[in-house]
């Protein structure tokens, strides 16, 4: 090879290592920003995320739980959460009531390794706890396999503005919140309650009839609708007898009187009567008649204020409550005698004094004209009512002295209501 070959041949290996040095450096050139990338990369993405709040109540104290997946298996020894109005970016706090930085921690599912993470509000190592930032770590990392992991924070206080913000979940390998492991940001909403307003009117049903029923477990009737007729008719008297409605002999109507009312006053309902007067009495009389006290001369059947029994020829009048029928009510369990009824009798005008169905007890009248109780739910532990029906039974017996005539009173019914 002569000596200009030698040359050229040199200068051919020169200009190669001189290419390869030159699309070297462009290469570096080309890949250093990525290199540098790679070289930096911080924490991979927690999957599934989600948080779960107690209620979106702003400013109320509530349990936040966090759901996620790791990636990978890794350690995990702290957790940090820190809430801000925006996902990425600079951290701004949601301020306002917002307090994450209280409360305990507690384990969901998921969990591979042992230890429970506790809350440190010290503010120490990497983690400084704020009003939104919660640092919770465990005693010493613990290993955990990827998947689907739950941890909840109690007595996490809500922020006060009406707005969405995030939760920047940051997984740590260490105790210390030093080396990030996973990272990920959830969002939640404050929002603005709904009031949604109603109104449940004043009910007060309340009617006074006659009725062939004579006993508790009877229908007098669905409602007030089915009550009618104004009289009731206990026939002739004698003094071999005591007649009770109903009497069906001697002109009797063969009726009760029946007292049914319906209210939803939360305080109860009382139903009452007064005799109407007649010269200044409410007796059972002939009418325009004057009573003169006890006597068993006038055209006046004397009667007890008090519940009394009544005997045949000792001239006496009165009224007694045989049961409290219920068999009309729907909306709550209603019997008479197993005593689940609301209206209570007046102890002057309650049949048997028990839940039987009679007159046992006795029976009274008010002749003055006064007010008188003969029912209420304002003692019993649920005072509305439902159709509850009073069997009103009327008793009368004369004396040998009591004159003849057409006796009669009346008498009128009320229904007091208190919401």
């Amino acid at each position: 090879m002569s000596l200009m070959q030698i040359h050229n041949h040199k200068r051919y290996e020169i200009r190669l290592v001189s290419i390869w040095f030159q699309l070297a450096a462009l290469l570096t050139g080309v890949l250093a920003p990525f290199l540098v990338f790679i070289g930096s990369a911080s924490a991979a993405q927690l999957t599934t995320r989600s948080v779960t709040i107690g209620t979106s109540k702003a400013s109320a104290t509530t349990t936040f739980t966090y759901g996620f997946t790791t990636p990978a298996t890794t350690n995990i020894g702290s957790i940090q959460f820190q809430a801000c109005t925006t996902p990425l970016g600079t951290c701004t706090s949601p301020g306002g009531t917002v307090n994450m930085n209280v409360g305990a921690t507690t384990l969901g599912t998921g969990w591979t390794g042992g230890g429970a993470f506790t809350r440190d509000g010290t503010g120490a190592n990497n983690c400084t706890s704020a009003a939104n930032v919660l640092c919770t770590a465990r005693a010493s990392a613990q290993s955990e396999t990827a998947g689907a992991r739950t941890i909840s924070a109690s007595s996490q206080v809500n922020p006060t503005a009406v707005a969405s913000y995030y939760i920047r979940m940051t997984t740590y390998s260490d105790t210390t919140w030093t080396t990030a492991v996973d990272t990920g940001t959830v969002a939640y909403a404050i929002t603005s309650q709904l009031t949604v307003n109603a109104r449940v009117q004043e009910v007060l049903n309340f009617c006074v009839g006659t009725t062939s029923v004579d006993d508790g477990t009877t229908t007098p009737g669905a409602d007030c609708s089915a009550i009618t007729g104004t009289t009731v008719d206990i026939g002739v008297l004698d003094t071999s007898a005591v007649n009770i409605s109903p009497v069906s002999t001697n002109g009797g109507s063969n009726t009760n009187g029946i007292a049914m009312v319906r209210s939803n006053a939360q305080n109860g309902v009382i139903v009452s009567y007064f005799s109407e007067q007649d010269t200044s009495s409410g007796k059972l009389k002939v009418v325009g008649a004057a009573c003169s006290g006890s006597s068993t001369t006038d055209q006046c059947i004397n009667n007890n204020t008090s519940q009394t029994a009544i005997s045949a020829g000792t001239e006496s009048f009165g009224m007694t409550i045989a049961a409290v029928n219920c068999v009309s009510t729907t909306s709550y369990t209603c019997l008479f005698t197993s005593g689940t009824y609301n209206l209570a009798r007046d102890t002057n005008y309650d049949g048997t004094g028990g839940n039987t169905y009679g007159t046992s007890g006795g029976f009274a009248w008010q002749d003055n004209g006064t007010t008188t109780t003969l029912a209420s739910s304002a003692s019993a532990s649920v005072k509305v009512v439902d159709d509850e029906a009073l069997i009103m039974k009327f008793a009368a017996t004369p004396s040998i002295t009591t004159p003849t005539g057409a006796y009669t009173t009346t008498s009128t019914y009320i229904a007091t209501a208190t919401y």
